[in-house]
């Protein structure tokens, strides 16, 4: 062997998290992804810049796996795919026709030694050494409950709802265009659209400007929403607004575009994230996913998991959405009688995680693959043809060929 070569046979595997808004990738064993970037390329066939998960046409998907992965590759790891294996995060209610088109694409196109698909709610358990949690997914697109006993997932006991920072993107707007803002761009004020504002400076400023309110605020607002929704339709009058809530915070100047600043009304910073924890008749708000996931699970599991929420997902890490959760939790499980059968309200915890929650799943899986579960588990190219080039589902148990044998 020569003398530069490291006794470690094997370089590091390569870690991808495909998500909805981001992608992080990275190396096994390392505390952090090396890149966090959008989900999303340019294709100069069409000339448009798509999301790729909202890329519907399989030939058009593959192109833009392609590019984007080979972008990924050789600008953010500088790494020859050849040489290192692959670990896909993925959530287990993904679209099989997306894993199968990524398996395709790694196998064919970079040639990769082989691939392995872990679910992103139970690898973050890794983290944290546990095997009990409630894992709680406040991402992009939607909210996700998942319980997980030992080791097990209870997916009779999962929970959706389309709450995440799309919604609060959509809730931001609504608020811009009906309080006409002005922006100073030129020495001039001009009023802002949809057309002056894209959704980056919408999440930009979710996360610099806007905050969670506290549960007695919330409470406040929640009831000047029904009391004065006609009232509020009907004018233009912004002050009106802003002081129906006493003491708003203050407004800030928010700078985007160079030579523009946008003045953010204080009742706005506080009232977009709102849309999170209203309930109206039987739509659900964080807290009720939380506490009716729970229920749907045998009673003899339902105090460990209160114990052991873990929440991820980007769009939980707004400042002050633990908190308000939590206090939510607490007034729904102690005065609520739609949730009267839980008799430990005292009991529900949140675990502190060794993370950023935006990354926590890619970190699971960076210490879940030093073990030899990667080895044992991953499927080999040899197997992907054998198997008639598909990828197996997670359901699927006519597949569970070991690549060792």
């Amino acid at each position: 062997m020569p003398v530069y070569d490291t006794l470690q046979s094997e370089k590091n595997p390569v870690i991808f998290e495909f998500g909805t808004a981001y992608t992080k990738c990275g190396f096994t064993s390392e505390p952090s992804p090396r890149a966090i970037i959008p989900s999303e390329i340019h294709l100069n066939s069409i000339d448009k810049t798509l999301r790729i998960f909202q890329i519907k046409d399989v030939d058009l998907l593959i192109q833009a796996l392609e590019k984007f992965i080979q972008m990924i590759y050789f600008k953010y790891l500088a790494a020859n795919p050849k040489d290192r294996r692959v670990v896909i995060v993925e959530s287990i209610f993904s679209e099989k026709i997306f894993r199968q088109q990524v398996a395709e694409v790694f196998f064919k196109r970079f040639n990769v030694p082989s691939l392995l698909f872990v679910p992103n709610h139970v690898v973050v358990m890794a983290t944290l050494g546990i095997n009990t949690a409630l894992v709680f997914d406040i991402g992009y697109a939607e909210a996700i409950a998942i319980p997980i006993y030992e080791g097990i997932t209870i997916l009779d006991s999962v929970q959706f709802a389309p709450l995440g920072g799309k919604s609060l993107h959509l809730r931001i707007m609504d608020e811009l265009i009906r309080r006409k803002p002005t922006f100073h761009q030129d020495g001039e004020n001009v009023e802002i659209n949809e057309t002056t504002i894209d959704e980056s400076n919408l999440e930009d400023i979710i996360f610099r400007t806007c905050f969670v309110t506290t549960f007695e605020r919330g409470s406040q607002l929640a009831q000047q929403k029904l009391t004065n929704k006609d009232e509020e339709e009907s004018t233009d009058d912004d002050d009106r607004i802003q002081c129906s809530i006493k003491r708003p915070p203050p407004s800030v100047r928010y700078p985007f575009g160079g030579n523009k600043f946008l003045q953010i009304p204080g009742s706005l910073r506080e009232s977009v994230c709102e849309v999170l924890f209203e309930m109206y008749g039987e739509e659900h708000t964080l807290a009720t996913l939380i506490i009716d996931s729970i229920l749907k699970c045998p009673l003899d599991c339902r105090r460990r998991l209160a114990q052991n929420i873990v929440l991820i997902g980007g769009t939980s890490m707004i400042s002050g959405l633990k908190h308000r959760l939590y206090k939510e939790i607490e007034y729904l499980t102690t005065k609520s009688e739609r949730y009267k059968p839980i008799n430990f309200s005292n009991d529900f915890q949140f675990h502190q995680l060794p993370c950023k929650e935006n990354y926590a799943s890619w970190l699971g899986a960076s210490i879940w693959a030093t073990t030899d579960l990667l080895s044992m588990r991953s499927i080999t190219a040899e197997q992907f043809v054998k198997n008639n080039d598909t990828i197996s589902d997670w359901s699927n148990f006519d597949f569970l060929i070991s690549p060792t044998t």
